[in-house]
């Protein structure tokens, strides 16, 4: 019991370093440009060795992205648990929503996180390869359930999809150049309504 009470302790105490030097990093690439800003900068900043920063992060790529988007599996387990109970596009509304949610409980990091990546073009290609793993995830799982079995159904399925990633990634740039204390989930919400699509 000694040894699993200490092993949790460990990984606690290893989150809570990999979060606060994640923040001061993300700091800096805010206020000063993620390509302008060293390994030495952020290390310097947060009080540690180089060696101590790699024992958290492999490069500073991973400072900004880290584990906290979601994977394609956590997106696609999240739309099943809508799929079932509501239509395709609203079950998608929900699992931005949802993910939105998350994003709104640590906005401070969050916000910071999406200026550097829409101020980055490498960080912004990366990102877009994370909205590609979800499309291989999703659409199977929506094309199934919209014309399932007709040859249109992917091309649906596709088309909603990415007019889904349209909206959050409009909503989150929105929110994060927002002064106001606005939820994130909130403008998720406004911009899935601007778009009308039948019920399939």
């Amino acid at each position: 019991m000694r040894e699993t009470t200490t092993t949790g302790l460990r990984m606690k105490t290893r989150q809570a370093v990999t979060e606060a030097l994640a923040d001061t990093a993300l700091e800096l690439f805010d206020t000063e440009g993620f390509d302008q800003v060293t390994v030495a900068d952020i290390v310097a900043a947060a009080g540690i060795s180089q060696r101590s920063f790699f024992r958290y992060f492999s490069n500073k790529e991973d400072v900004v992205f880290g584990d906290r988007i979601p994977t394609a599996e956590e997106v696609r387990d999240e739309l099943l648990r809508h799929l079932g109970a509501s239509p395709a596009w609203d079950a998608l509304r929900a699992t931005f929503r949802a993910a939105a949610q998350q994003m709104d409980s640590d906005s401070g990091h969050w916000k910071r996180a999406t200026r550097v990546i829409c101020r980055t073009p490498g960080l912004r290609a990366r990102y877009l390869e994370k909205h590609l793993a979800w499309t291989e995830a999703l659409v199977p799982e929506i094309a199934s359930r919209i014309d399932p079995g007709r040859p249109e159904a992917e091309l649906k399925a596709q088309t909603m999809l990415n007019t889904a990633l349209g909206c959050f990634d409009v909503a989150l740039v929105r929110w994060s150049d927002d002064a106001a204390d606005r939820s994130l989930a909130a403008l998720v919400e406004e911009v899935f309504g601007f778009v009308q699509i039948p019920h399939a």
